[in-house]
């Protein structure tokens, strides 16, 4: 039996499931994320690389192909980061249902979905980036529009004028984020409900409906704590090249102390934004569709009507 209940939750009731889960589970989460995470330390190599440091190469040589070669390996990272949350999905669907996940488990319930999961996720990723972006720009070109009709209109103070274009950009990009969150379910509705990329989009949508305010603070969420366990991983090699005021290229040792402080701080941190998501698309099932009834109906023993019929 799952030691969660079943039923609708207030936002803080969500985020405290989250985290709860989250620290219950750590080592399935976080043993999940550590493979892609450890890509980020030959990424990084290979952009020192391809800025001339010589590190962790014996000589410099110039690599005309280098900006090819990082994008090719970017778009192989974000194939392997796609598939372990997909994996995480599984992981949290698992435990929040009361069903143990070990990190096998979570990855080879991927079989059989594998390129609706990469093609959705791909989808969501191009829907909410061209919705974000947009928003930016017009923000941006409000701010700038808004701006110069001060200027011709009054004599006003210049820096009031500076913070109206920075403003209404944040503003945009807030909205954009806000309006993505209809996307943000696509990936539960293929795993949890195998159905297919299209599908789980217009899902993703119909259920997130009345509700994407409260997945927007999960997404914010998890842009927050993942800044913050940047912060808190890297954070001491920045203060010691600050205290010790190093200039130019890094010592080998930094190079190196920040790259595995990176991956360890993504590792930790990524996992929770999946998580609420995840806790986001059951409460929202629970809301519209009756989910724990649902589900407490198939934890009953099945019953045989003939066991019922006792013999003359």
């Amino acid at each position: 039996m799952s030691s969660f209940e079943l039923r609708p939750l207030t936002l803080g009731e969500l985020l405290d499931r989250a985290f709860l889960l989250y620290r219950r589970n750590f080592w399935l989460f976080a043993g999940i994320m550590v493979f892609p995470s450890c890509l980020i330390i030959p990424m990084r190599f290979l952009e020192l690389h391809r800025r001339d440091v010589p590190f962790p190469w014996n000589r410099t040589s110039p690599q005309p192909h280098a900006l090819a070669f990082a994008l090719g390996y970017l778009f192989v990272y974000w194939i392997i980061y796609a598939v372990a949350e997909a994996a995480t999905t599984n992981a949290v669907a698992d435990e929040y249902l009361g069903r143990h996940s070990t990190i096998r488990e979570a990855y080879g319930k991927i079989r059989g979905r594998f390129w609706r999961a990469i093609g959705v996720t791909l989808s969501v990723y191009i829907r909410s980036l061209v919705l974000i972006f947009l928003f930016l720009i017009l923000g941006v070109a409000a701010g700038m529009a808004l701006t110069a009709a001060m200027k011709l209109g009054n004599d006003i103070n210049t820096s009031v004028v500076a913070v109206i274009p920075v403003g209404l950009a944040a503003a945009g990009f807030a909205l954009g984020l806000l309006l993505s969150a209809r996307y943000t379910l696509s990936l539960p509705a293929v795993l949890l409900e195998d159905i297919r990329g299209r599908a789980a989009i217009r899902r993703s949508v119909q259920l997130s409906h009345g509700r994407r305010g409260q997945i927007f603070v999960a997404l914010l969420l998890g842009v927050v704590v993942s800044y913050a366990a940047a912060i808190m991983f890297q954070g001491p090699f920045y203060v010691g090249i600050a205290v010790m005021g190093i200039k130019g290229h890094l010592p080998n040792w930094v190079n190196l102390g920040l790259s595995v402080s990176g991956a360890l701080g993504t590792a930790i941190a990524s996992p929770l934004l999946m998580i609420a998501l995840v806790l986001c698309y059951y409460d929202l099932r629970i809301r519209k569709e009756g989910f724990d009834l649902q589900h407490m109906m198939t934890l009953l023993p099945d019953t045989n009507p003939a066991d019922s019929i006792v013999p003359a």
